[in-house]
């Protein structure tokens, strides 16, 4: 696998050991350009908006999948909003006003991070419609979705009622919808999609999975999660099995200056080191394999690989950012995106009509403190 290069050292290709699996029903480009390809009618492309970790770089943003399908309606799904996704899912040229369907794993923060940017900058920048919002119950309510998405709008609170008047508001608003932390559920079933979480893992209660099935295909995403079996059922045989792998412990404590023992508890108990993911891959058997959630760091790619490759002998991806997978019926397709790093925000259809309210009036103190540039000009 030394021959992969990763993307900010100017690689092009996914870090993939096939890139193809099965026969794609169309001759793809080796580098998608975003708004160069229709989606199919039973198709699924999935595209990875952040690979990383807490520590956020210019090279990985924090955890986060977009899900779109080919249904007449185009709908959009994201899962996680880490910290510097929202960048990335700009660059890929789908509409913002399509962000509306949100499904969180877990609330840490280089999860949710850029849920505040969703429900406010893209408000600003032409989201016309409310956010459906799920994730886990929890013990304690104060911990669940419910509580996390009504904190969210009452710390935005300023800057929604600062748009009064210069934007419609209509799409600051969420509901939250709480799925179980401790059994299987269909959560969501509508245009030809149901999505399924599953209980993972994780630090506390609260933490689940999803499985996404459309046209006879199927993504599983686990969020973080120790191996689990709950995860292997709801994802046997799934087409697209994208599920969290960290490095060694002892690589992690190197790169993060941890003790040894501290790396050991945080790699081993509250995540999935690169082997016991490749046990997981090899349990659920997915037609391809992708490991999330992984520092891709040069020098160190090999040995993600080679430990996963102890257990697991299939098709496997290394997730970076922008990697794009094609689910179709007759192939899996793991490919980098080539994005605009200035793109402007992309509109499409909306539920909602625009609709401004009056603007307040302004306070009195702004006229004598305000500079009237525009006569001086």
């Amino acid at each position: 696998m030394s021959d992969l290069i990763p993307a900010y050292l100017g690689g092009t290709a996914a870090l993939a050991t096939d890139a193809v699996v099965g026969t794609p029903e169309v001759d793809r480009p080796k580098v998608l350009t975003p708004g160069a390809e229709e989606l199919a009618a039973d198709e699924i492309r999935v595209s990875i908006l952040g690979s990383g970790l807490p520590w956020v770089t210019k090279a990985q943003a924090a955890g986060s999948v977009l899900m779109e399908v080919g249904n007449q309606q185009r709908d959009v799904f994201v899962f996680d909003l880490g910290s510097g996704s929202l960048a990335n899912f700009s660059g890929l040229q789908v509409p913002v006003t399509s962000l509306k369907k949100v499904f969180l794993t877990h609330l840490h923060a280089d999860h949710i991070a850029d849920y505040v940017t969703l429900m406010g900058s893209y408000v600003k920048a032409g989201r016309l419609d409310p956010v459906d919002v799920w994730g886990g119950r929890s013990d304690h309510q104060e911990h669940g979705i419910v509580a996390f998405v009504d904190a969210i709008e009452r710390a935005l609170a300023w800057d929604t009622a600062s748009m009064t008047g210069f934007v419609p508001k209509s799409g600051a608003h969420a509901t939250a919808h709480e799925v179980p932390y401790d059994s299987t559920e269909v959560v969501y079933e509508n245009n030809g999609v149901t999505i399924t979480s599953f209980p993972v893992i994780h630090a506390l209660n609260g933490a689940v999975g999803y499985r996404l099935d459309y046209a006879g295909q199927s993504v599983v995403f686990s969020g973080d999660t120790k191996p689990t079996r709950t995860l292997v059922e709801a994802a046997q045989g799934c087409d697209l099995l994208i599920h969290e792998t960290f490095l060694p412990p002892e690589i992690f404590a190197e790169l993060m200056s941890f003790p040894l023992e501290r790396a050991k508890a945080v790699v081993n108990e509250a995540h999935t080191p690169a082997n016991a993911a490749g046990i997981v891959f090899q349990m659920a058997e997915p037609r391809m394999a992708a490991m999330w959630h992984c520092h891709v760091l040069d020098g160190y790619i090999d040995s993600v690989f080679e430990s996963m490759r102890t257990n697991y002998a299939g098709p496997a991806t290394l997730c970076q950012d922008l990697t794009v997978f094609n689910v179709t019926p007759g192939a899996v397709v793991a490919r980098q995106a080539a994005v605009n790093l200035m793109q402007p925000a992309t509109l499409g259809p909306s539920d909602n009509k625009p609709s401004l309210d009056p603007r307040p009036p302004v306070p009195e103190w702004w006229a004598k403190a305000a500079i009237d540039w525009q006569s001086m000009i």
